[in-house]
């Protein structure tokens, strides 16, 4: 029960309706026709994040919320999330969500959030153009779908 009460309460501290760095829009996301298959992200890319990174944020397409993270240690418990090996992303699967990481003020990663049946990972962005893909570790599906269900009892009191 209190590490229920201690995972809302990081929830709650963790999600803001705050406006995201930059308008997305969900059409121009990389939503898949085909199976796709990209090579994982640079380990060094992760690891610059991992020392570096002062802020995440993170939007989602069907949500009233979106994830702000302006700690290292928070945004190092996200990174975490990212697993070693890369995805491929079935046919039909569309994202709901994007991803920012940033360096002092400046977008230095982002990716697409996939987390449905046969599609849970993140895609990594290079150049405005899909490039990279990781799976979701067992830590990101508990957190996503930590995040989910409070949206979901947040909206059942209402």
């Amino acid at each position: 029960m209190l590490r229920t009460l201690l995972s809302l309460l990081l929830l709650v501290l963790l999600c803001t309706c705050a406006p995201s760095p930059k308008e997305t829009d969900p059409t121009t996301s990389a939503a898949v026709t085909d199976a796709a298959t990209y090579p994982s992200i640079n380990l060094d890319r992760l690891v610059y994040l991992w020392e570096n990174a002062t802020y995440l944020d993170a939007t989602f397409y069907n949500l009233p919320i979106s994830i702000n993270q302006s700690e290292l240690a928070q945004i190092q418990q996200t990174i975490a999330t990212v697993g070693e090996d890369p995805a491929t992303i079935a046919a039909g699967c569309s994202p709901v969500g994007h991803i920012w990481f940033q360096v002092n003020g400046k977008n230095i990663e982002e990716a697409d959030i996939y987390f449905q049946p046969n599609c849970i990972a993140y895609v990594w962005y290079e150049e405005g153009k899909p490039a990279y893909s990781n799976v979701m570790t067992e830590g990101g599906i508990n957190f996503y779908n930590n995040i989910f269900k409070s949206v979901q009892v947040q909206g059942g009191e209402q």
